[in-house]
């Protein structure tokens, strides 16, 4: 079973230089948070540490796929995803008035690096705004036809003072 302490490196033991790091993520990692919006996916993580004197650069690839529901009918369907991204770690026992997204700031005396909330964030940066299948007729065809049979239609009679308005118009 994984655990959120899977999702850590341990930093201080490392020489200065890049560190390359793979993790693989499957169904059970989206069971790790409780408001998971993803259920299942297939994902490989590869994160570039580049250990400096006085900070961290992390780079994190994200490149797999994921189960979603379709936008249009509903069906799951299977999205490939994929996304980099950078993230600073700074050393500082000073609470900073103010927070920036790309850059953590860890106390001095901190020896790990713990990711798993980073990593689930970036697969749902990855994630495409609009989720539909690459194919229409692989949308439930049963579902389309009963959207276009509750679909708003334009009443057949006409209020005449509409009418009226109408003419305004030439």
């Amino acid at each position: 079973m994984v655990k959120l302490t899977d999702f850590q490196i341990a930093f201080s033991g490392l020489k200065l230089g890049n560190h390359l790091f793979d993790f693989q993520i499957e169904d059970t990692f989206f069971q790790l948070f409780d408001y998971a919006e993803l259920n299942s996916g297939q994902i490989n993580t590869i994160i570039l540490l580049q250990k400096k004197s006085n900070m961290l650069e992390l780079e994190f690839q994200i490149k797999g796929s994921v189960t979603l529901a379709c936008d249009t009918c509903t069906e799951d369907y299977i999205q490939s995803i994929e996304g980099n991204y950078k993230q600073i770690v700074k050393f500082s026992d000073l609470v900073e008035p103010e927070e920036i997204d790309e850059i953590i700031i860890l106390p001095t005396k901190e020896h790990k690096l713990e990711f798993a909330h980073q990593l689930y964030e970036y697969i749902h940066l990855s994630l495409p705004i609009r989720r539909i299948h690459a194919d229409k007729a692989d949308c439930n065809q049963e579902m389309l036809e009963k959207i276009e049979e509750l679909a708003y239609q334009e009443p057949e009679v006409v209020d005449p003072r509409w009418s009226a308005l109408q003419n305004l118009k030439k």
